[in-house]
This record gives C-alpha cells, sequence and structure tokens, in this order.
C-alpha cells in the first residue's frame, strides 16, 4: 500500500471513530508513520494516537506482565466490580507477590486499590 493511501486511510479512521482499526494499521506501519513528512500528513486526531501509543510503548507496566498476570489483574477487577470480595481476597493471598509490585496498581480500579490496601493493612 502506497504511503499516501495508508495515510488516508488512517484519517478516515480516525474521522469516523474507528480507532481500534486506526490503531492497528499505525502499529502495523510503525515506521513508515512516524516519518517526519508522514507525521504531518495525519490529521490532528491520528497524531495524538501516534503519541498515545508512543508513551504507552515507554511507559507502560502493561506490556511487562505476561498472560497469565494480566489475567489475575483482570479477574480481581471483576470480582470487585461484581462484589465477590470473598474471590478478590482469596486472589490476593494466593497471588499477593503481584499485587504488591507498585506498577500493578496503575492497573486495577479504584475499588480494588482500596481492597488491595485493606488486604494489605489488615496482614
Amino acid at each position: 500500500m502506497k504511503i499516501e493511501a495508508l495515510i488516508h486511510h488512517i484519517n478516515q479512521c480516525c474521522t469516523n471513530n474507528n480507532l481500534s482499526k486506526a490503531r492497528s494499521i499505525i502499529e502495523h506501519n510503525w515506521s513508515l508513520v512516524t516519518e517526519s513528512k508522514n507525521y504531518l500528513l495525519l490529521n490532528f486526531i491520528a497524531q495524538d494516537l501516534v503519541k498515545i501509543i508512543k508513551d504507552e510503548a515507554q511507559n507502560a507496566p502493561f506490556n511487562r506482565l505476561n498472560l497469565n498476570e494480566k489475567q489475575i489483574l483482570n479477574q480481581m477487577n471483576q470480582f470487585v466490580r461484581d462484589l465477590r470480595y470473598f474471590q478478590a481476597k482469596q486472589t490476593y493471598i494466593k497471588h499477593k507477590d503481584l499485587f504488591n509490585r507498585p506498577e500493578i496498581y496503575s492497573l486495577l480500579t479504584a475499588d480494588a486499590k482500596i481492597l488491595c490496601d485493606s488486604f494489605i493493612s489488615n496482614d
């Protein structure tokens, strides 16, 4: 695909609020899209999306987690959301070393953070 067509497709996806498709295209063609001359052809939404992807790649603790750890965090958030505190506590106890890592807290919901803090104070 020519770069002009690629840029047009990304811009069109962003304009139509199809950000997941735009993100996929940007990530797949990262080196082409981030060249300065091509980057300037992107609309403002697409440029912001490129900045977000770049920041996530540099700062995200989520990328350092394996699939099992991501599933545990998702499960904890679901237990707390569904008010299943007993299961949440059992998950916390079983995976205490995971929840003691400081970067994990940014991936928990606000309620899950409060609950995990209470589990720590009860130990």
